[in-house]
């Protein structure tokens, strides 16, 4: 099997005639010796192009080494010349096919260019050629890579797979557990009591060995002061968590709140500097352990430390899970339970999590918010909202720009009715895992079991820039929310280019979203309560383009003063929740 692979593969090699081995003088080995060496020294240093000439060097003097070529391969994607590194790589694999790193970089490189089936062959190979402790690390990258390849094409029940294999190798890899809680929130038979057993083992095997060093807290008491909040997040960049969290900085009461913000990303961006000018004091912990980013929190005298991230990349639970706050909040990034006992609340709102239903599913205490669990910034420089595309078009286009992890069998299935339902409409699906051929045939064979032709089908990977993504809109009449997942930032972007976006209320938070979003804005009427609901919600709205047209033109006005939006109305109420909080803790006995 692995010797097929590798021929498959070497096949789109580019092929030279062997090369000698390098067999010159001792000056010439001392040169080639602090060649290799200088370059691994920029490698580390983060000079890229420095350490990819120096391999360069290197080969001159030794091109059959396969660890050169894979070091060089390495260089060249880390400064963006794809091609080359691909060529380097094959070259190191050519050399010696049993060169783990050389397979694993390779498949990293090809799904990065959306090349997944090669990019599959690859982790696979890699992964039968990993043995031995010492190599556990690049075991490790291999199945997390592979899991993201498999979650981004919405193969979730082999990403479950995968990640329950690599755990039952190596339970102690944290972020693969974590890989597979957030991958659960997209299943459609997972069960919030499922849901919840597995995040209590999380916290079984990840936070019950750290209680024993808590330590009581020495913050002062008095519940009226000056509250110090910090917010933990790798998020703090061009993401969409940066929708939510930037007008609650901007309007938090500095006189009653001192903002701190711990950022676990290490290249920030034109999003993160403007959100580092709103608050008092930021912190880079990416490059420290856990141990010390708790120690920091502790000694900067956090009293609220609100975590903005959960299970999803870049989260770092096991710092919560030392208690460096007395008071820890779960918040915005992970639509689930932590599943952490040192995570003291967890803030939702009424129509996520219904009064009574969720409770039992939950570590933390839920904090429902007065209107919405989260507050909306539009994108800077939107395009204006244009007609509606069907009085153009003649028909109706419905749309989700949702990634392919949510369009889950069930909701592929319901589409497609809803396509039946109303004649001669079309379904506009826009991701960028669609620039790959296989994951669009799936789409497309998926649709046509269900009698929708291909024609029906607007299957686009990606559009220029930002401004192009929210320009697309304008082909789209009706949003169709995915579940059980819902949309959050999509389903934002949608209505703020004036596309209505219709929902199936579930049980669960991470199926309720658009629940809340809906209430919000007046427009309960696109809530359905079973999926023959839905499918009669959407074909009315599809009837009535007059109706259609008005909710378009006045969709936008109608988000600008809903609570949705109202950041300090929102900042307000999220402070009030803050002070009841340190209050309990207050009057709690220490």
């Amino acid at each position: 099997m692995l010797k097929n692979l590798v021929q498959a593969i070497l096949r789109r090699a580019d092929k030279g005639h062997p090369e000698p081995a390098h067999s010159g003088s001792a000056a010439e080995s001392e040169r080639l010796r602090r060649c290799i060496a200088g370059a691994a020294d920029h490698a580390a240093a983060g000079e890229h192009e420095a350490a990819a000439e120096l391999y360069r060097e290197s080969l001159k003097m030794q091109p059959q080494d396969p660890r050169l070529w894979c070091n060089l391969g390495a260089e060249l994607d880390a400064i963006g010349q794809t091609g080359e590194a691909e060529r380097a790589h094959r070259r190191a694999i050519e050399l010696d096919p049993e060169m783990a790193d050389a397979w694993y970089n390779l498949a990293r490189l090809l799904q990065l260019k959306i090349r997944t089936a090669e990019a599959e062959n690859c982790y696979r190979a890699a992964a039968a050629l990993v043995d031995g402790e010492g190599r556990r690390p690049l075991w490790l990258l291999i199945y997390r890579n592979w899991g993201l390849l498999l979650y981004n094409q919405g193969r979730l029940r082999e990403a479950l797979a995968l990640y329950r294999e690599a755990l039952a190798e190596y339970p102690e890899a944290a972020d693969l557990c974590s890989n597979l809680l957030l991958t659960m929130q997209y299943v459609e038979t997972n069960t919030q009591a499922e849901s919840y057993a597995e995040h209590r083992t999380y916290a079984q095997r990840f936070e019950t060995p750290l209680k024993r060093d808590w330590r009581p807290h020495a913050n002062s008491r008095e519940s009226g002061r000056r509250l110090k909040v910090g917010y933990f997040s790798p998020d703090f960049r061009d993401h969409a968590v940066a929708f939510f969290i930037e007008p609650v900085l901007a309007h938090h009461d500095q006189e009653q709140i001192e903002v701190y913000c711990y950022c676990n990303h290490s290249v920030p961006d034109e999003v993160t500097l403007r959100l580092k000018s709103l608050v008092a004091h930021w912190r880079d912990i990416d490059a420290i352990s856990d141990d010390e980013a708790a120690k920091r929190i502790r000694d900067d005298g956090i009293d609220i430390l609100v975590d903005l991230a959960g299970h999803t990349a870049g989260g770092r639970l096991q710092i919560f899970a030392r208690k460096p706050a007395p008071v820890q909040v779960a918040w915005l990034g992970y639509p689930c339970t932590t599943g952490l006992a040192a995570m003291d609340y967890r803030i939702t709102d009424a129509y996520a999590d219904r009064v009574g239903a969720s409770e039992q599913y939950y570590s933390e205490a839920l904090w429902r918010l007065p209107d919405s669990f989260d507050c909306y910034r539009p994108p800077r420089h939107a395009p204006d909202v244009g007609g509606l595309p069907a009085l153009a078009q003649g028909r109706i286009t419905f749309g989700s720009f949702n990634n392919l992890a949510k369009l889950a069998p069930g909701v592929r299935a319901l589409w497609a009715r809803v396509l039946l339902a109303v004649p001669g409409s079309r379904l506009m699906l826009k991701t960028v895992a669609l620039a790959d051929t296989l994951a669009r045939q799936r789409l497309i064979d998926d649709f046509a079991g269900f009698g929708v032709d291909t024609e029906r089908l607007l299957l686009v990977s990606a559009d220029a820039g930002y401004l192009g993504h929210l320009s697309r809109y304008a082909e789209v009449d009706i949003g169709l929310d995915p579940f059980p997942y819902n949309g959050v930032t999509t389903s934002f972007e949608a209505m703020w280019m004036g596309v209505p976006v219709l929902t199936l209320a579930g049980n669960s938070f991470v199926s309720r979203m658009g629940v809340t979003a809906l209430s919000n804005l007046g427009m309960t009427e696109l809530i359905a309560n079973t999926p023959e609901e839905y499918v009669a919600i959407a074909a009315r709205l599809a009837g009535d383009l007059d109706r259609l047209a008005a909710l378009r033109a006045g969709l936008r006005v109608r988000m600008a003063n809903s609570p949705l939006m109202n950041a300090e109305r929102f900042t307000r109420n999220l402070e009030a929740a803050y002070r009841q909080m340190w209050a309990h803790w207050c009057s709690a006995r220490s």
